[in-house]
C-alpha cells in the first residue's frame, strides 16, 4: 500500500467510525486499496487510488444507496485536508527507520535506521531533510552525502539485492509469513544495529507498513530494551525523514548500477511499461536470469507472456 494511502485513511477511517460505518474487509488493488463498507442495512464499496500526477483519489459504488453519497462527501471533505500528524513521541535521542523499493518490482529493497540527536533539528531543517518522496533526486543525492560525511556512525543500511531478496521471501513463506514479515525483521536487524553505536536512544520510530506493529514484536523477539513507535506518514520525524532519504539514495544507486550493467532502462513501480522491459530483459538474457533484477514474487511476474519462451 502507497504512504500516501495509509496516511490518508489514518485520517479518513476515524471520520467512517464516526458516520457508524463499518469496515468489513479491506483489501489492496491496483494502484489503492479497497474498502468493503456497511452501514445499517446499507452495504457499499470504497476504491482509494494514488498516483503522483492526481494524489489521492476515490471511488464509492453502490446503485441508488444513501451510503455510496455518505462515503462520497466524507471522502470529498478528506481529500482536503491539509494533512497535520500530531507529536509521535517526546524523545530527546531516537532512532527513525523507513524502507524503499517495497513496490518496485525491479530493483533491490533497501531499510535504513538513522539515530538522531534533538540538538540536530535546526540543522537538519537548514540543509533540508524532509520526506523523501518530495524531494527531486538532486536534493537527495545532496541531503544523503552531508548525512555520510558527517553521520556516518548515526546510518544502518541494509541493501537487499533481487537475488537475496527472492531468496529470503522464498523461506519467509515456507514458515507462512510474508513481505511485511520480511520486512519487520530488517527493520529490527538496521533499528539494533545502530543502536550498538548510540545507546543513548531512547526508542525507535517506524513508517508504519503493518496494522499489526511487526517492528515492535520482530524487536521484542531479540529483546531489544527500548520502545518502539509504528505510524503512518512517520517521515515527518526528523530521523525517520533521514532514514528515508538514506533509503533513496541507496536506491537510486542500485538502480543507476543495475541500468549500466544490464544496458536497459528499467522502470520504477509495477506497470505495463515494467512487463514490457521484463520481456526484453528475458529476450536479451533468459528467463532464468530474471531473479538477478526483479521480486518475482510480485504478480507481474505472472503477467509477462511468453515466460517460459
Amino acid at each position: 500500500m502507497h504512504k500516501e494511502i495509509e496516511i490518508y485513511l489514518s485520517h479518513l477511517l476515524p471520520e467512517l467510525q464516526k458516520a457508524g460505518i463499518s469496515i468489513d474487509e479491506q483489501q489492496e488493488i491496483d494502484y489503492g486499496v479497497q474498502l468493503r463498507v456497511s452501514r445499517h442495512n446499507y452495504k457499499s464499496i470504497l476504491n482509494i487510488y494514488y498516483s503522483q500526477k492526481k494524489g489521492i483519489s476515490t471511488i464509492p459504488m453502490g446503485l441508488n444507496n444513501p451510503l455510496k453519497k455518505l462515503l462520497s462527501d466524507l471522502c470529498s471533505f478528506q481529500e482536503e485536508l491539509d494533512i497535520k500528524m500530531p507529536p509521535m513521541h517526546n524523545w530527546n535521542a531516537w532512532i527513525g527507520s523507513d524502507e524503499c523499493g517495497k513496490g518496485d518490482y525491479f530493483g533491490p529493497l533497501i531499510v535504513c535506521a538513522f539515530a538522531f540527536d534533538k540538538k540536530q533539528e535546526k540543522e537538519f531543517k537548514n540543509i533540508g531533510v524532509m520526506d523523501s518522496k518530495k524531494l527531486k533526486t538532486d536534493a537527495i543525492y545532496r541531503i544523503a552525502k552531508h548525512l555520510y560525511k558527517n553521520y556516518a556512525n548515526c546510518i544502518n543500511c541494509i541493501v537487499l539485492k533481487p537475488e537475496k531478496y527472492n531468496e529470503l521471501i522464498a523461506k519467509f513463506k515456507l514458515q507462512r509469513k510474508s513481505l511485511d514479515d520480511l520486512l519487520a525483521w530488517l527493520h529490527s536487524t538496521a533499528i539494533i544495529n545502530v543502536q550498538k553505536n548510540h545507546p543513548e536512544s531512547e526508542g525507535a520510530l517506524v513508517d508504519q507498513f503493518s496494522i499489526s506493529q511487526k517492528v515492535w514484536r520482530s524487536l521484542k523477539e531479540k529483546k531489544f530494551p527500548l520502545p518502539c513507535i509504528e505510524r503512518t506518514g512517520a517521515e515527518v520525524d526528523p530521523a525517520v525523514a533521514a532514514a528515508s532519504i538514506i533509503a533513496r539514495y541507496q536506491f537510486l544507486e542500485s538502480f543507476a548500477a543495475m541500468r549500466e550493467f544490464y544496458q536497459l532502462n528499467f522502470p520504477l513501480g509495477a506497470n505495463g511499461t515494467v512487463i514490457k522491459t521484463a520481456r526484453e530483459y528475458i529476450n536479451k538474457y533468459g528467463e532464468k536470469r530474471l531473479g538477478e533484477v526483479a521480486k518475482l514474487h510480485f504478480k507481474t511476474t505472472n503477467q509477462i507472456e511468453n515466460l517460459s519462451e
